[in-house]
C-alpha cells in the first residue's frame, strides 16, 4: 500500500507502460487479473509494468477484503492528471474534445476525492464497497465483451463503449395510478420525469453482415441486487418510453444517434433474481405488453 519510487529509480515508462494506462483509463476500474490479460503481452511482465506506474505516482490501487478479512488482488484506478495528460500528449486518446476532457479530469478529480487508496481504513469502507462493487461488475462484462470480440477477430468487434455521466438524461413518461376496484393500471394525462440512466452503452459490429445491418447496439443495466423491484420497474419503463415510444435514440445532438437499440441487456448475480426481473419487466408499469426490448443474463 506504501509507494517507494526511490527503489525503482532506474525503471523507465515506456509504450506498454501507457497501454496499461490506457487500459485503466478505459474502464475506471479493473481489477490485475483483468487487466494484465486486456494489455497484450507476457503476464508477467504486465505485473511489472503495473507495479512500476504505481510506484512512480501514475497510476493508483487498493484491495478489496475477502471473506476472511484480509486483502484481496489489487484494483486499479487513475488518480493522477499527469497520467490523463500523457495519454493525450501520446495520442491514446480517442476522444479528446474539450467536454469529454473536462469530464474525464472530473473522474480523477472525485477519484482523487474518494481516497479510495485508503479504503483499508476507511470508516466509510461498507458504503464505498457497494459503489465499487457495482463498477466492477459492469467492467467485468467489458471486458468479456472485449476479450470475446478479440477471439473473434475479423468477424466481430466491440466498435465502441460508453458509460457514465455522459448518458445520463431524463425522460418525460404519462403518469400511472392503479384503479383501486379493478386493479388495472392506467395512465394519466400528466406525465413525470424520469431518469435514464444505463450503466452502459455499447456497439458490436458483425463484419461478415451486410453495411447496413453490421452494428447491433444494446444498453447495459448491471443489477446486483440491491434496488426492489419497483424501482427496478421504473427503470425499464424509462428505458421503454425512451427507446419504443419517443426515439430518443435517434437524435443527433443526444450520445448515441442510432436507428435502432437492440436490446436493454440487464445482468443480474444469480439466476434466482434474474428470473424476478423477468417477472418485473411483464409488469403493465413497464409496458402495456411485455416488451422483447429486454434481455437477462446472469
Amino acid at each position: 500500500f506504501i509507494r517507494q519510487p526511490e527503489r525503482l529509480a532506474d525503471r523507465q515508462l515506456t509504450a506498454k507502460g501507457l497501454d496499461v494506462i490506457a487500459a485503466i483509463e478505459r474502464y475506471k476500474f479493473l481489477p490485475s487479473s483483468l487487466l494484465v490479460r486486456l494489455v497484450e503481452g507476457g503476464q508477467r511482465n504486465n505485473y511489472r509494468h503495473l507495479q512500476t506506474l504505481f510506484h512512480k505516482s501514475l497510476v493508483n490501487r487498493f484491495a478489496l477484503p475477502t471473506t476472511y478479512g484480509t486483502p484481496g488482488e489489487f484494483i486499479y484506478y487513475l488518480d493522477s492528471k499527469q497520467a490523463l495528460q500523457l495519454l493525450i500528449d501520446r495520442g491514446l486518446m480517442t476522444e479528446t474534445s474539450e467536454e469529454e476532457r473536462k469530464r474525464k479530469e472530473e473522474t480523477i478529480r472525485l477519484n482523487r476525492e474518494k481516497g479510495y487508496s485508503r479504503l483499508h481504513v476507511d470508516p466509510d469502507m461498507h458504503g464505498k464497497l457497494l459503489y465499487i462493487q457495482h463498477e466492477l461488475m459492469v467492467s467485468r462484462f467489458h471486458a468479456m465483451l472485449e476479450l470475446g470480440c478479440r477471439k473473434f477477430a475479423g468477424k466481430l468487434e466491440l466498435e465502441q463503449w460508453r458509460q457514465g455521466p455522459e448518458l445520463w438524461q431524463r425522460v418525460d413518461v404519462p403518469g400511472i395510478k392503479q384503479d383501486r376496484q379493478s386493479g388495472n393500471w392506467e395512465e394519466l394525462e400528466e406525465t413525470e420525469s424520469l431518469p435514464h440512466r444505463p450503466d452502459a452503452f455499447f456497439t458490436l459490429r458483425f463484419l461478415g453482415k451486410p453495411e447496413g445491418q453490421q452494428r447491433s447496439h444494446f444498453f447495459y443495466e448491471a443489477d446486483r441486487g440491491t434496488e426492489n423491484t419497483t424501482r427496478f420497474r421504473m427503470k425499464l419503463r424509462a428505458h421503454y418510453h425512451f427507446v419504443v415510444k419517443q426515439n430518443r435514440h435517434r437524435n443527433a445532438e443526444g450520445p448515441y444517434n442510432v436507428h435502432a437499440i437492440r436490446a436493454v441487456l440487464t445482468e443480474s448475480t444469480s439466476a434466482n433474481w434474474a428470473q424476478n426481473l423477468r417477472e418485473a419487466a411483464k409488469h403493465p408499469i413497464v409496458s402495456a405488453r411485455p416488451s422483447p426490448l429486454f434481455w437477462f443474463t446472469t
